[in-house]
């Protein structure tokens, strides 16, 4: 029997789109529904905010464990435009380059930040600081993972410092996990570098390469069989080889992405 070519070029279309996605990741955000992508803002570290609406537009630092999830939970909080992920912690560096992260992993100095970008008149500080507590995901002994607050200025300080008073006198812990407000540290703000960019938007772009990924090994699996041609081992076999070489070539460039995306960027 002849193949079907609307079963075909459906297949090519399935393959095609499969492909743009895992070889070229950055279109992979264009799937994800605005409230997922942080629309606010740029996916450029430090991009320009430009919005008729703001009022005041201001930064704030924190440590929150490893940076990749809680840079993203922190866009769900309403006001907050954009979030970071970098290093930061450690004031005596005196290095001419930016450090990279193979430096924070192996050093006792450095920490994961989230550098947040958030319009004041929206979301106050002592607001945000509950979205920073709820939202850290810290490790105990732990300083690139620590819980931490670096306040850009002296209200930022006294802010934390009475909300971190307040916690402690009253013994908080937050609900789901037991951490303590009292694992919390404060310390005065450093330069602060924006992480390599395959570490930005990490889980955003990851869930989409993820799900391709398990498609495409599907698809290399004979999953298309029921709507390919039935008796057509030549096209199904055609199918399978381009899913599982495209499987391999995204990994590929996971590998490479890493390489080629890995600048460093100095912002404060």
């Amino acid at each position: 029997m002849a193949p079907s070519p609307r079963r075909c070029r459906a297949a090519r279309a399935a393959l095609g789109l499969a492909s743009a996605v895992v070889l070229f990741p950055g279109a992979a955000l264009g799937f994800l529904p605005p409230s997922a992508r942080g629309t606010t803002a740029g996916t450029v570290p430090g991009a320009a905010i430009i919005t008729s609406r703001l009022h005041a537009v201001k930064v704030a630092t924190f440590g929150m464990g490893c940076f990749w999830a809680p840079a993203e939970t922190m866009l769900e909080t309403p006001g907050v435009l954009e979030t970071v992920a970098g290093y930061t912690g450690h004031p005596e560096y005196a290095g001419d380059k930016p450090p990279k992260y193979g430096d924070v992993c192996y050093s006792r100095n450095w920490v994961e930040g989230v550098r947040v970008t958030y319009d004041d008149a929206v979301l106050s500080y002592p607001e945000l600081l509950e979205s920073f507590f709820e939202a850290q995901e810290p490790r105990y002994g732990s300083r690139q993972y620590g819980s931490m607050i670096f306040p850009s200025d002296e209200e930022q300080a006294r802010e934390a410092a009475e909300w971190l008073e307040r916690g402690t006198a009253d013994g908080r812990v937050r609900e789901k996990d037991g951490v303590p407000a009292g694992m919390t540290t404060i310390e005065p703000a450093s330069t602060f570098y924006a992480a390599e960019g395959y570490h930005q938007k990490y889980w955003e772009k990851w869930r989409v390469r993820l799900g391709i990924g398990a498609g495409l090994l599907a698809v290399a699996s004979g999953a298309l069989g029921p709507i390919l041609p039935p008796g057509d081992a030549d096209l199904a076999q055609r199918v399978e080889t381009v899913a599982n070489g495209m499987f391999v070539a995204g990994g590929v460039f996971a590998i490479l992405e890493r390489l080629l995306d890995a600048k460093v960027v100095k912002m404060q």
